[in-house]
């Protein structure tokens, strides 16, 4: 089966580039291009035929807890998995002209890390299989920044990975004990036995879970790892990073937090604390992306002030929102993924990381200032970009919530993204050329300019017709959240999407 293949060939590629040849740098490129590329057809194959699962298969037996096997590509995780083979593809690509780079090992660890990222998002019925790559990750994740990040890498891969495994160590202990009540990793399993504890106890299991998750996004104030980590790993690991890697916390709080906690949340009312500690996650990481001089850190933040976004969407309980949620990750993989790939190639041609030291490659560099411009303008969620469509969902689900009130402090979080995005692209672009900067001869090579193609085509794309992925949560049957009813309005609200679509072409044409 094609989801089958899509987990398994990232590691065995990864054994392939092992016995690979390191000696002729072409050769291994052209083979590590070959392997990261695969796994991209599968995940689109697999888009195309709308999604597979594989029965649950049994694993092994401890403790009195029966651990079962099965992959699971649909939705939201079938997206998500999508967007980590595309994302990985790209950064491979873009990597070829970084200095310093060794083929054999950062191809090795970037397909192992692939294959986790992966794992994890196809993991979303059994608990241990999902905890097994959701640890495993960390791993060729520091790996990559020793061998290739800057010169504070030890002590980012040292933050790194205590701030991720410490963040996890609740999770582990409350998954443990919530699967020795139930006898079970099965996700429905899970959330039945939890029904029948007291609310205390659900309640702390909540938290337990959310934390890990919390530091994975990141969301305020598990945040501190992330400045460090992004601006010390190399550009090509910080795409994966923000694009891929970040969004398996947000799948956490989709999958693992809502669907099991479901009756807790709507007892106790913390969803609506879990909504204000999103939403002021994104207004303070926004702040603090206006004051950066440090490109890296910019994006981390711009990163971190739109998954907050995200993760407080998903606590609407709406399953229009949730498929605004899906569309905006797509769409802000894509964006954030080309702007770390881009930030990569300039400081690559000036040597720097700070804004100052930029401008003026609208006159110097002509092609790359319109590719810059354009996916920096898409991260602003402009009209006919993906990210619009998925924020414009998000606002409107807050809007008709309980607390309206939502909508105006996610609108006055755009309008802060809206600001360091343009003052990031009016550092690059405009301006006068800074002193002592090396401008001649500089262009963009073959596999740099190609790897934008697809970014560009598929923001343009997911904008103008974001029904694939709207679509594939009206089909989802393992969402209990939503009623028949919902259903109905929300595949009647599609229909309405895309008849407005097609009226609003027709009217530009």
């Amino acid at each position: 089966m094609l989801i089958s293949f899509l987990l398994i060939l990232p590691f065995a590629f990864s054994c392939l580039m092992l016995a690979a040849s390191s000696r002729d740098v072409n050769s291994s490129f052209r083979i590590g291009l070959f392997c990261t590329a695969v796994p991209f057809v599968l995940a689109t194959a697999l888009v195309m035929v709308g999604g597979q699962q594989t029965p649950s298969y049994a694993w092994f037996s401890v403790l009195g807890i029966n651990v079962e096997f099965s992959l699971y590509g649909q939705g939201f995780s079938l997206w998500m998995a999508w967007l980590a083979a595309l994302l990985s593809f790209l950064a491979y690509a873009y990597f070829k002209g970084m200095p310093g780079f060794e083929i054999k090992k950062f191809t090795i660890g970037l397909l192992v890390l692939e294959g986790t990222i992966i794992g994890a998002f196809l993991s979303a019925q059994n608990m241990v299989q999902f905890l097994f790559f959701f640890e495993a990750m960390v791993l060729p994740a520091a790996i990559l920044m020793t061998l290739h990040g800057g010169l504070k890498r030890r002590r980012a891969v040292v933050v790194f990975t205590l701030y991720t495994l410490i963040g996890s160590v609740p999770l582990l202990f409350g998954a443990w004990y919530l699967m020795l009540k139930a006898g079970s990793d099965n996700i429905n399993v899970l959330a039945e036995t939890l029904k029948a504890l007291p609310l205390s106890v659900q309640i702390t299991l909540l938290l337990a879970f959310s934390l890990a998750f919390a530091v994975k996004t990141p969301i305020f104030p598990f945040h501190s790892w992330q400045g460090i980590t992004y601006s010390e790993a190399p550009y090509p690991l910080s795409a994966i990073l923000s694009g891929a890697m970040s969004k398996v916390g947000v799948f956490g709080f989709a999958i693992w937090v809502i669907q099991i906690f479901w009756n807790t949340l709507q007892t106790s009312n913390y969803d609506i604390y879990f909504i204000a500690i999103a939403l002021f996650s994104m207004l303070y990481s926004a702040v603090l992306a206006l004051r950066q001089t440090n490109v890296k850190k910019l994006l981390a933040f711009s990163s971190m002030s739109h998954l907050s976004l995200a993760v407080a969407g998903l606590f609407c309980f709406n399953g229009v929102v949730d498929a605004g949620v899906a569309v905006m990750l797509v769409g802000h993989g894509l964006t954030a993924g080309g702007l770390f790939f881009l930030s990569g190639i300039v400081q690559k041609w000036t040597g720097s990381t700070n804004l100052n030291q930029y401008g003026a490659f609208v006159s110097t560099n002509p092609i790359y200032a319109a590719i810059f411009g354009f996916v920096s303008i898409a991260a602003v969620s402009v009209p006919c970009t993906v990210g619009f469509v998925g924020e414009f969902l998000i606002l409107q689900g807050f809007f008709y919530s309980s607390f309206p009130f939502f909508a105006l402090v996610g609108g006055v979080g755009i309008i802060c993204s809206a600001a360091y995005m343009l003052r990031l692209i009016k550092s690059v672009l405009f301006g006068p050329v800074p002193e002592n900067s090396r401008r001649a001869g500089i262009s963009l090579s073959f596999f740099e300019g190609a790897a934008a193609i697809p970014i560009i085509l598929f923001i343009l794309y997911f904008g103008l017709h974001p029904a694939p992925i709207l679509n594939s949560f009206g089909s989802v049957s393992t969402n209990h959240i939503l009623t028949e009813q919902e259903m109905q309005e929300f595949k009647d609200y599609l229909e309405g999407f895309e008849k407005d679509t097609l009226e609003d072409a027709g009217d530009v044409d």
